[in-house]
């Protein structure tokens, strides 16, 4: 995945108001994102889970028709690496880290769906524009939250798949849980936005799972 750094712009619509619309929340994701390609002068990629979602919602078909559509499953050569905007639409960990490497030197909005990946801690990380309330700031982090997701980062080579990355986030969980810092998907989001793949994300929440568990 891509990590903070190689992601020149973020935005994302979050899935925080039941009167909002599926069409709603695509068409302000299309907006921005035509925007990013009419400055950069690109050719945007809508990343989706599967293809066919695209046709149930009029602004996501028209943007489909004008730019490039793909999923984790087809080929990358179809749409290039790093060539323009990307539009990811409500996706899992796995189209997500599929959608960051994608929008490597350019950018990156998300419209997001709760029962898919949660995105409230990568719009932190990344200080993702919310779509639904433009002029507001990105919440930032408290530096504790913020210095134990660097930790974290730091052990993610491997996945958390070897004992000592394991090991390591174990305990770094247990601090963030003592000092009533661990939320979840907020962790498990910013991991995701500081380049961790769709693997180490899975493994996280595991771990966090188990440690709420005993």
């Amino acid at each position: 995945m891509a990590s903070t750094s190689s992601i020149l712009r973020a935005a994302w619509v979050p899935d925080d108001d039941p009167e909002r619309d599926w069409e709603s929340a695509a068409d302000l994701a299309v907006a921005w994102v035509r925007q990013e390609c009419a400055e950069q002068g690109a050719v945007g990629v809508l990343v989706l889970n599967a293809f066919g979602a695209e046709q149930q919602i009029p602004s996501l078909q028209r943007f489909a028709a004008e730019h490039a559509v793909t999923t984790p499953r087809a080929s990358r050569d179809r749409v290039g690496r790093g060539k323009g905007p990307v539009l990811a639409y409500v996706p899992d960990e796995r189209t997500l880290d599929f959608a960051s490497g994608l929008a490597c030197g350019s950018s990156l909005t998300v419209v997001e769906s709760v029962h898919g990946f949660p995105l409230e801690g990568w719009a932190r990380q990344l200080g993702a524009i919310d779509l639904t309330r433009p002029d507001e700031q990105p919440e930032q982090f408290d530096s504790e939250l913020a210095e134990a997701i660097d930790r974290l980062d730091f052990y993610k080579n491997n996945g958390f798949g070897d004992q000592f990355g394991k090991q390591q986030a174990q305990r770094i969980l247990r601090d963030l849980r003592g000092a009533g810092l661990l939320e979840r998907e907020v962790v498990l989001g910013a991991l995701a936005a500081k380049g961790a793949s769709d693997r180490a994300v899975r493994n996280l929440g595991k771990l966090i799972d188990a440690l709420d568990r005993s």
